[in-house]
């Protein structure tokens, strides 16, 4: 039996009497064993146990050790006598100690960094040579290691790179900058190379943890030819999407608002061009992506299901390079480069749309029609000195859309006027965050960050409002945020991590104005809040056994100017039962909530390749997203928990097990989970959304359920490459009001609109020659929940649809398979790079049905249903570097 923790071996050492061994006899024959298996041996032939503490005792030393029916005390004093190794007895336990511990320790601290660009690599592990001691670089490649005073042999790896091995003499604290060759022959793709040959999750500790880099991204079948970070998370088990060309993304049971997406830890509200067809984030200029589902770190929070986060590539420190591609309907180009070498670099990296350009040649109604988007990502690193890194960081990102249609001539000759309507949606994000080392030991990153989501739309004629009058109609969501982060490695297996997150709120739900008299203008009041959340993390690793728990403390608060109703409470909330509306002053508090949400992963190595997991997440989100459409658009509205929105709580159990074939050519991992949500929003049958200033008296408290298992395997090596996912989920949810005839389906538990119990996903990559590569993706998903016509009834001699219980139906089931192509010409001595993809996406034209409706015809009930796009759609793009 083994007790690895130090208060325990302390107590024990202060004992003072020593009882005397008994009989027992050992025979052992072993060379060059490490000492934890010659400690199982003796424990095997004798009644003793050994207790040590693994930070104290290097149980992976070697020894060679031959005895023969000799004593526990000979057998001993013959194994440790080249060794600063005491032992003291007590009843039938050995307790070992180790002496060389009164001396000096020292540190080793660094960053990894990419030898060609400069770029840092985190995750990098530094390992003793032939041990399992060691770190792994944080998020900016910093990394630290204590150690006793002596000689040690260091090992650098990172997937993807050359492995390093450095010998040195620890006698002081050590500063040491390491540089890792990729084994690429194109040394310049850090995030083409990096992590792309594994998908192991033996070594983490905390399950529903992925990672994804920009191979993962630009080996799968993209539609138009444009690599999309959104539809490669679609990849991996536990997420979906209600269909096909969707904006948002559905984790393990969560609405599409329940997923914080963080841009250089910038919150992005919308992360999806074209109403979901593309996402927000060109994969030229990312260097590392990290989706949390299962065990998220306490250090994120104001989100009830998932984290994605999102790092943009620092720029080339050395020499200045180029990447880019021309496609058919987009064109992307990535600069980046030094300004002062080793000192300060700059990235930066833009992308357009141009389907507009092909309107005028279709002609019809589309020729005067305007639809593209454009993002541009922008990033500045400044090297101050050895302890001190300052990096500048923006997004911007938009949609246009300007509408122009002829109305038909009039019986009397004349022609209506035109209906226009201009609409545009924009993202726009600043973070600066200053590095600063301490010490060896204590890191720092403070952040600043600077977040704006605003739609717009002018209208004439027409519009959402549906009048014949001009409209304007602006909404906004804004964040400042402030957030200090440090890390405190107190040894090679034990870090501490704490900080602040602070979070302004500023919601703009609707202004609106019109020149029509009879229409009132609109302005809604602008909503505030400060979310304040306190943490700190705790990880600790032994032989077997590895845990990372932490906690955090969330206050939120609700601030005016602003109005509030109160209703009757013997009645539903609509506006006819408001009794009072009381205005609350600026800076007055309206409403305050706060709690804890403490998270918990758990790791447990049955062998160096095998490992089970366990995990607990509590999640409290303080902001809603308030839609009933069947995809999410941009002009829905964002609203704060206050006096009628309580905030979302969520509690998820999760279990894992993760293996490697021996030779790690393979990577297999099964999760599951449990999950509860309680104040969830559900909307009232008709609810009515549209620029409502009352809206809570269209929506009902609702909890809900979500369990799943989730499977992958993944095939790292050869020249066939891929994974399979499959995911088997389920979501319900019921109506809680006080008031029964409100409650949807009776108050009985029904599935969410995202409810799609079989996903499979199927991604393969297999080299062809030298010069050409060729990608499948496949992927089956269930058909998601709908409520559907059922007949009709004739109310004052009009009809009206009568329809079923709340998604009592099911769409059908959808599948698709992408095919792509890469020519790469062999130039290896050319400056300028080149290759081709080409492939169809919706190879075998499936229609996959998104939505569906009924209307009567002919006296009978018909249902037709639509799908987004039914034939294959094919793509070109000519990708290229220098």
């Amino acid at each position: 039996m083994k007790l690895s923790f130090s208060l325990y071996l302390l107590g024990c050492l202060q004992l003072m009497a020593i009882n005397g061994f008994s009989q027992d006899k050992v025979t052992l024959n072993l060379e060059n064993t490490q000492l934890e298996t010659i400690l199982k041996q003796i424990e095997k032939q004798t009644s003793y146990s050994f207790i040590y503490n693994n930070d104290e005792i290097n149980v992976s030393e070697k020894f060679d050790i031959k005895v023969v029916e000799e004593g526990v005390v000979k057998t001993l004093n013959e194994l440790l006598q080249t060794t600063t190794i005491k032992y003291l007895v007590k009843n039938s336990f050995i307790i070992l100690s180790n002496q060389s511990q009164q001396k000096n320790k020292f540190t080793l601290s660094g960053t990894v960094k990419d030898a060609a660009t400069g770029e840092t690599l985190p995750g990098a592990s530094i390992y003793i040579k032939d041990s399992d001691k060691g770190v792994s670089t944080n998020e900016y490649g910093f990394y630290s290691i204590t150690f006793p005073e002596g000689n040690y042999s260091f090992q650098i790896s990172y997937l993807g790179y050359n492995q390093k091995e450095i010998a040195l003499e620890l006698n002081k604290n050590t500063n040491l900058d390491i540089q890792l060759e990729s084994t690429s022959n194109e040394l310049d793709e850090v995030t083409i190379t990096t992590n792309n040959e594994n998908k192991s999750q033996v070594n983490t500790i905390a399950s529903g943890v992925s990672s994804l880099k920009g191979s993962d991204i630009k080996r799968l079948p993209a539609f138009l030819g444009e690599p999309d970070i959104v539809r490669a998370l679609l990849t991996l088990p536990g997420v979906n999407t209600i269909g096909e060309g969707s904006a948002g993304i559905n984790v393990r049971g969560g609405n599409i608002d329940q997923n914080l997406f963080l841009l250089d830890e910038a919150p992005i509200y919308s992360p999806t061009h074209v109403f979901g067809l593309f996402s927000s984030f060109n994969a030229d200029a990312v260097k590392e992506i990290k989706l949390y589902k299962g065990g998220i770190p306490a250090r994120f929070g104001g989100r009830a299901s998932s984290v994605l986060e999102i790092r943009q590539r620092d720029g080339n420190t050395k020499t200045f390079k180029g990447e880019g591609g021309l496609g058919l309907l987009f064109s992307r180009l990535t600069l980046e480069g030094p300004i002062k070498k080793e000192k300060l670099s700059f990235l930066v990296s833009g992308r357009r749309s141009y389907f507009d350009v092909f309107f005028p040649i279709i002609g019809g109604e589309v020729k005067n029609q305007k639809l593209y988007f454009y993002d541009l990502s922008s990033k500045l690193t400044w090297k101050i000195n050895k302890n001190n890194t300052l990096f500048l960081s923006g997004y911007f990102g938009a949609d246009v859309m300007k509408l122009n249609f002829e109305e038909e001539v009039n019986s009397d000759g004349t022609q209506g006027p035109n209906e226009e309507t201009d609409m545009d949606w924009k993202n726009t994000t600043a973070t600066i965050r200053w590095n600063h080392i301490f010490s060896n030991k204590l890191f720092m990153n403070v952040s600043g960050i600077y977040s704006k989501y605003n739609y717009n739309l002018e209208s004439t004629n027409g519009g959402p409002l549906e009048t014949s009058s001009s409209i304007k109609w602006t909404s906004s969501i804004e964040n400042y945020i402030i957030k200090p982060d440090f890390t405190y490695y107190i040894n090679p297996s034990t870090k501490m991590r704490f900080g602040v997150n602070a979070t302004l709120y500023r919601f703009t739900p609707a202004k609106a104005s019109s020149d029509d008299v009879g229409i009132n203008v609109l302005d809604f009041e602008v909503e505030k809040g400060l979310e304040a959340a306190p943490y700190i993390e705790y990880e600790k690793k032994w032989k077997r056994f590895s845990f990372n728990t932490g906690l955090r403390y969330s206050w939120f608060g609700n601030f005016g100017v602003n109005k509030v109703a109160t209703y009757n409470p013997d009645f539903p909330q609509s506006t006819s039962t408001v009794v009072n509306t009381r205005t609350y002053k600026k800076g007055e508090l309206i409403k305050s909530y706060a709690g804890f949400e403490p998270r918990i992963s758990l790791k447990y190595d049955l062998q160096d390749n095998k490992a089970l997991k366990l995990g607990y997440n509590k999640m409290l989100q303080y902001i809603h997203y308030i839609s009933n459409t069947t995809s999410a658009m941009p002009f829905d509205i964002w609203k704060l928990s206050g006096t009628h929105i309580k905030p979302l709580r969520v509690n998820q159990v999760s279990v894992g097990y993760a293996y490697d074939t021996p030779n790690k050519h393979y990577n297999f991992i099964a999760e599951g989970y449990y999950k509860t949500f309680k104040n969830i929003i559900e909307y009232k049958n008709g609810a009515d959304l549209f620029l409502n200033e009352n809206v809570e008296t269209q929506l009902l408290p609702a909890e809900g359920y979500s369990y799943g298992t989730e499977f992958g395997i993944y095939k790292n090596t050869g020249k066939l490459k891929g994974n399979f996912n499959y995911t088997y989920s389920v979501t319900k949810r019921k109506t809680i009001s006080v008031f029964p005839d409100e409650n949807i389906n009776n108050g009985k538990y029904y599935p969410s609109n995202y409810d799609r119990p079989h996903v499979l996903n199927i991604t393969t990559d297999y080299t062809l020659g030298k010069k050409w590569n060729v990608g499948l993706f496949f992927t089956y998903q269930s058909g998601r929940p709908i409520t559907k016509a059922t007949g009709r009834l004739i109310f004052d001699n009009n009809p009206y649809l009568t329809y079923s219980s709340r998604n009592a139906y099911r769409l059908p089931s959808t599948h698709r398979m992408d095919i792509s192509f890469t020519y790469t010409p062999n130039k290896p001595h050319k400056k300028w790079k080149g290759s081709w993809s080409f492939g169809l996406y919706n190879l075998y034209s499936h229609k996959n049905t998104f939505s569906s409706i009924s209307i009567f015809q002919n006296n009978q009930l018909r249902s037709y249903d639509f799908y987004l796009i039914g034939t294959p759609v094919p793509f070109i793009t000519y990708n290229f570097k220098f």
